[in-house]
């Protein structure tokens, strides 16, 4: 480590010198390109005493690793893409009710469809039944009627509340 650091100053001291004592103009540029490419040799010095053969990486292992991450990164993007689609078809309903008149809650839980993307699965609404928001639900939504719970003031609360 000593020499190592020692070799790096040298060479530093050696290549300021070098520019000092070289004349202006392009001769300086190339004394100082040359020093430079000298400097970074001698900091690299140190790897080209490394043992490049060491321990290899199992193919196995490695695409065994690759997997489990590529596995986490479409589970992360699926959560992901259920919270926006939740997100938005909670809005799209709430703003139908309002449109109605309604003034209400919605909570809206996905579940993958056939193709494996989140889709609108269960609806949960705070506020007395609307025969036409409900329909708006089935028709527009795609969420059967029998998947749409209608949930009046107090047990929606408690209903939130054992959920979460």
């Amino acid at each position: 480590m000593r020499s190592w650091l020692l070799g790096i100053v040298l060479t530093a001291f050696a290549s300021g010198l070098a520019r000092q004592l070289a004349p202006q103009g392009r001769e300086q540029a190339m004394v100082r390109l040359a020093g430079g490419l000298l400097l970074t040799l001698a900091i690299l010095r140190p790897l080209a005493g490394m043992d490049w053969q060491g321990p290899a990486l199992e193919a196995g292992s490695f695409r065994v690793r690759t997997e489990e991450q590529a596995e986490i990164y479409r589970k992360n993007q699926r959560q992901a893409l259920s919270a926006i689609i939740e997100e938005k078809t909670e809005a799209y309903i709430l703003d139908k009710a309002k449109q109605l008149g309604l003034d209400c809650r919605v909570d809206v839980t996905t579940a993958a469809g056939e193709s494996g993307i989140p889709l609108p699965d269960r609806v949960v609404i705070g506020g007395p039944y609307h025969r036409e928001l409900a329909v708006c639900v089935e028709e527009e939504v795609g969420v059967p009627a029998e998947k749409t719970i209608w949930l009046e003031g107090k047990e929606w609360t408690e209903r939130m509340q054992s959920e979460s």
